[in-house]
């Protein structure tokens, strides 16, 4: 029973980590693909006169003038890029080396904090859909993080007398 348990449990493991890694790419995704909207709809005059203030506000950051409006772009795209890059390196993972993914409870803890402080800025300052993905990502990343997985065969196999390092009588 206990064979079945494990790879059963691994599964579960993979596929939990496998959504809140995808969470975080649907989240990048979304933010680009409503910023594209954004950019190309008009503008309410509300929005046109705070961008316009932005655009009028010019600090200088070590080295650099910069709009604060580029600023607030260039920091919203950026963060939508990195989503994306953590998820899809995240789901790699998940797929290339699950092994990796199930034996290492500090990588599913290490996504799960990744996860849980952006939810916490997500409920601080965004609006409901990047709450609902991290949300997502924090429970699943959570129940896979929670969850301890039996160590696979490959891993529990001693090393056979012919690989260790230990000096024959012969070479002595």
């Amino acid at each position: 029973m206990a064979d079945e348990r494990g790879p059963a449990m691994q599964r579960r493991v993979l596929t939990t980590f496998r959504i809140g890694a995808w969470s975080w790419v649907v989240t990048g995704v979304g933010h680009l693909a409503l910023t594209a909207v954004a950019a190309l709809g008009p503008g309410d005059p509300g929005e046109a006169g705070a961008v316009a203030a932005m655009r009028g506000y010019r600090p200088e950051i070590p080295g650099v003038r910069r709009s604060l409006y580029d600023l607030d772009q260039g920091m919203s795209l950026v963060m939508a890029v990195a989503l994306i890059f953590g998820g899809l390196v995240c789901a790699h993972v998940a797929r290339s080396a699950p092994d990796l993914v199930t034996r290492s409870r500090r990588l599913r803890t290490l996504a799960l904090l990744a996860s849980l402080a952006a939810l916490g800025v997500s409920l601080w300052l965004l609006p409901a859909p990047p709450i609902a993905l991290f949300t997502i990502a924090t429970v699943t990343f959570a129940w896979s993080s929670a969850t301890t997985t039996p160590p696979s065969p490959a891993t529990t196999t001693p090393p056979s007398p012919a690989t260790t390092n230990h000096p024959s009588p012969a070479t002595s």
